[in-house]
């Protein structure tokens, strides 16, 4: 949770465990198939914490599973906008913009993939081995 989420969650009087359980929800939602309903909730988290770079990509990713690309790369360009560092709005930005021709989406997946970090790599090589 951030602490801009918190400070204006408390702000609407909402406590920050509230607004844990409403991105929560919002997953719970998206895991049961009901995507018009994490759309609802993402977009409200969003009202009290427009600056959360993990909401706006978790939103991309739900529009873009929806088929409304253009919102949901304007979500992934927010969120990357926020954090450049947020692997989840790069690699789908890179996927969705490859997939309409453009080849910027080479430099998203390339920033994504230099973000893996040492011990994510081990794991993945040890997947490989042990999957042998």
């Amino acid at each position: 949770m951030s602490h801009a989420m918190t400070t204006l969650a408390q702000d609407f009087g909402i406590t920050a465990d509230q607004a844990q359980a409403l991105t929560s929800k919002a997953f719970d939602l998206l895991d049961a198939g009901d995507l018009d309903g994490a759309v609802v909730i993402f977009t409200g988290i969003l009202v009290l914490n427009p600056f959360d770079a993990g909401v706006h990509a978790a939103l991309g990713a739900v529009l873009h599973e929806q088929g409304k690309l253009v919102e949901a790369e304007a979500a992934y360009d927010e969120a990357i906008r926020l954090d450049g560092d947020t692997v989840l709005a790069r690699v789908n930005r890179g996927d969705l913009r490859l997939k309409r021709g453009d080849a910027g989406g080479f430099d998203d997946l390339e920033i994504a993939a230099a973000r893996i970090s040492p011990i994510q790599q081990r794991a993945k090589n040890l997947l490989r081995f042990y999957a042998r």
